[in-house]
């Protein structure tokens, strides 16, 4: 499985779903902003550049939570744990 092509996919997509519901729940009025409403104002004033770190961030560290939990469920651990070094490093150096 070619990790680095997966990336690219995973952020695009993930940016493209905040960005639909930050700006759907924008428009609705609300009489106190919760947390959740203050995170996604606070994501529709970032610039792109910046959603892209912080969804690289994201990704790479639910990416090794995933391959932690089905490395300690296998049997083999070793080609699991050489892909997620593999993806952790390829995303670091894109998000670095």
């Amino acid at each position: 499985m070619n990790t680095t092509a997966l990336e690219p996919l995973l952020r695009d997509a993930t940016i493209k779903a905040i960005d639909g519901v930050a700006k759907k729940l924008s428009g609705v009025e609300r009489s106190a902003e919760g947390t959740v409403a203050r995170l996604l104002t606070h994501w529709n004033e970032m610039d792109a550049e910046d959603k892209e770190h912080a969804v690289g961030i994201a990704i790479a560290t639910v990416s090794t939570a995933v391959m932690a939990i089905a490395a300690f469920r296998g049997k083999s651990k070793k080609p699991l744990k050489s892909a997620g070094k593999r993806l952790v490093r390829a995303v670091a150096k894109k998000v670095g």
